[in-house]
């Protein structure tokens, strides 16, 4: 198609949640110029359209679906109502700088290459400056995790394909809390090339201020831990 767009941003977005407000202004920048990247950008809510509504953010087509709430199903309805070739999933609360754009937009380039291999792109993590200073350690450490164990988790911006992301379904609706852990672990466990991109996303840093830098670290490590050990057990159950 002619018009179809080079990229997908598909974003979720929660009830009464404004965070995606300042997110679609630093996306307002695309397409990046020099990259010849066409993009649209899916919020995907579960609520009535957010303000401002659907239509135009700075000239890129937008547009708003709405569902049952839940971060899986939510994703997948994004993607279900995009036609760009290439996926960037993002938080409402991510920050992408210029250069993180420019990655996203010269991943979705290489997308459109015959023969290109199936890959997942995820950018390092930085916390903004509206929660504690010891945030810090918790986006180094989730570094390491996603470089020496192939850990990135949803909130590093992932970029793919959309026939990898078909070829994996999607994320599981009925996995809960947790569907980027699975869906990762199925990624990984499909073949599919982890790359780290060569640029940061940034997070709010806002739910360490809010429940406490020690109890909401301590809380995500369990938490990890659980759901990849739930996510492990569910594939080795038998199919019925």
């Amino acid at each position: 198609m002619e018009n179809q767009p080079s990229l997908s941003i598909v974003i979720p977005v929660g009830p009464d949640e404004t965070e995606h407000l300042q997110l679609l202004q630093c996306l307002a920048k695309f397409p990046v110029t020099g990259f010849q990247v066409t993009c649209q950008i899916i919020l995907s809510g579960c609520e009535p359209p957010p303000k401002p509504p659907p239509g135009s953010i700075g000239g890129i087509d937008c547009i708003y679906v709405t569902g049952p709430a839940g971060r899986a199903a939510q994703l997948n309805r994004g993607v279900g109502a995009s036609s760009g070739r290439c996926l960037w999933l993002l938080h409402a609360d991510s920050r992408p700088e210029s250069r993180t754009m420019d990655c996203a937009a010269a991943f979705a380039r290489t997308c459109h290459k015959p023969g290109s291999a199936r890959m997942l792109g995820w950018f390092p993590l930085s916390f903004a400056a509206d929660g504690p200073r010891l945030a810090a350690l918790n986006a180094a450490g989730a570094n390491l995790r996603s470089r020496f164990f192939r850990l990135p988790f949803g909130d590093q911006a992932w970029l793919l394909r959309r026939d990898t992301f078909e070829a994996l379904a999607g994320f599981d609706e009925h996995f809960g809390l947790g569907e980027d852990l699975d869906f990762i672990r199925r990624a990984r466990h499909a073949g599919i090339r982890l790359c780290r991109q060569n640029a940061v996303i940034s997070s709010s840093a806002r739910r360490y201020r809010e429940h406490g830098w020690l109890r909401t670290t301590l809380a995500h490590l369990w938490l990890t831990l659980r759901l990849w050990l739930r996510s492990a057990q569910r594939s080795r159950r038998p199919l019925n």
